[in-house]
């Protein structure tokens, strides 16, 4: 009976040893599990927090002329240098601490490049906000340009990695002056611009033309809102191309303007009846209506070379030429028959009489400039080989002043990039706001 007391006894210290133990053995391992948990999720928090500091550590790294000179925002790199730099960074700032156990680490920058048009249209925007388009031409002071020889590029590797391409194509002549009569004042095309976009004005801050330039800096090309326009290689040529368009839009305006204005309508079926009796006197009429429409449009090339400034459409008071000049030009000259060209020279005196009441052209303080001229070619330009060529001239210029080997497709917009710690594998990725 005693026996039997003594043993239930210790049977039930044992289970309260065994139970004990359990507990203990279980408070241990759940104060291992929290301890494990903790630590990992420091490790966690340490590397996203660290993550967040390299990302900007790396885009801080910013080119400072593309900022000064352009507005952008890019650094210079590749996937190798910026996976170096993220080492280096895991070391100093991780390596030792927690016994952190450091995996591979890699950069991915594909999709950030600068030189893919989306980046570069995306880092105008971000450049400067749409709101504050408008005070690119409102606060811009473009001074007269002291031109030098007309440059082109004749190095094959430059030509090979511009943005563009070399895509050729341009504006359509037919579209211009149609669009310079919507348009109507250089207000007009002030607010067209703004509505364009933001390339539009980029163009206007940062590109100089064959009358003006925005900046102290050098420029490559003498015309570069030209090379927008025409896409050569060559200043010369896409002043040319340019000095085309600009003659057969002022030709039309001109032409326009002359049919508006009732007396020199008149005057020319007066001479033309004088000259080419009959039938054939309309034929004459059209013939002296462009002869002087031309003529008065290489008048206005002049005044706008000159930085001066040309109407859409003129009053009779802004007028340059008279018909005196036409009548001597080879155009109509050798537009006549050798009957019309002696009457013409019979009939000279009472000719000139019939024009000499025309006055002298005012001097014209409003109206579409050079470059007003210009904006209008861009706006008809396609957009994409807008863009194209803007990213062009930025890429040539940077070499001229900065860089030999610039290249955009070296610079990046964003960055992104993994680690590995304790197994896990951390992504982190950021771009320019």
């Amino acid at each position: 009976m005693i026996k039997n007391i003594i043993a239930k006894r210790f049977n039930r210290k044992g289970s309260s040893t065994v139970f004990l133990a359990m507990v203990f053995v279980t408070f241990a391992v759940c104060i291992a599990g929290a301890i494990w948990i903790s630590r990992g999720l420091t490790v966690m928090s340490e590397c996203q927090a660290f993550g967040r500091v390299w990302t900007r550590a790396v885009l801080s790294e910013y080119d400072r002329h593309l900022l000064s000179d352009y507005g952008l925002m890019a650094y210079w790199g590749n996937d190798t240098e910026v996976s170096k730099k993220i080492d280096d960074y895991l070391e100093y700032s991780v390596a030792g601490k927690l016994s952190i156990n450091l995996g591979s680490t890699g950069a991915d920058l594909t999709g950030y490049e600068l030189g893919e048009p989306g980046n570069f249209r995306e880092a105008l925007t971000k450049a400067s906000a749409t709101s504050a388009i408008r005070t690119f031409f409102d606060n811009s002071e473009r001074k007269p340009l002291e031109r030098g020889p007309g440059r082109s590029i004749g190095n094959t590797v430059v030509l090979d990695t511009l943005p563009s391409g070399g895509i050729g194509g341009s504006v359509g002549d037919n579209a211009l002056a149609e669009r310079a009569k919507e348009l109507r004042d250089e207000e007009g095309v002030r607010n067209a611009a703004v509505s364009s976009g933001i390339e539009t004005a980029f163009i206007w801050k940062y590109f100089s033309s064959y009358v003006t330039v925005p900046d102290d800096k050098p420029h490559f090309f003498n015309n570069e809102m030209e090379y927008v326009i025409r896409g050569s290689t060559d200043d010369d040529t896409n002043f040319e191309a340019c000095r085309k368009r600009l003659f057969l839009m002022r030709n039309a305006l001109d032409l326009a303007s002359l049919y508006s204005d009732q007396a020199k309508v008149e005057l020319i079926v007066s001479v033309a009846e004088l000259i080419t009796p009959g039938p054939l006197g309309a034929a004459t009429q059209l013939l002296l209506a462009e002869a002087w429409a031309a003529l008065e449009a290489e008048a206005d090339l002049d005044t706008l070379y000159e930085n001066g400034r040309e109407p859409v459409i003129k009053t009779p008071e802004q007028w340059q030429t008279d018909l005196s000049a036409v009548l001597d030009s080879n155009k109509v000259r050798k537009g006549l028959d050798e009957e019309s060209r002696k009457l013409l020279d019979e009939k000279r005196n009472e000719i000139d009489s019939l024009s000499s009441g025309e006055n002298a052209a005012e001097v014209l303080t409003e109206g579409l400039s050079y470059d007003d001229h210009l904006l209008i070619m861009i706006m008809c330009l396609n957009s994409s080989k807008r863009l194209l060529r803007i990213m062009d001239i930025v890429q040539i210029d940077m070499k001229h002043r900065y860089y030999r080997d610039f290249n955009l497709m070296e610079y990046y917009t964003g960055v992104r990039f993994a680690i590995t710690a304790n197994g896990r594998d951390y992504v982190f990725e950021d771009a320019y706001r």
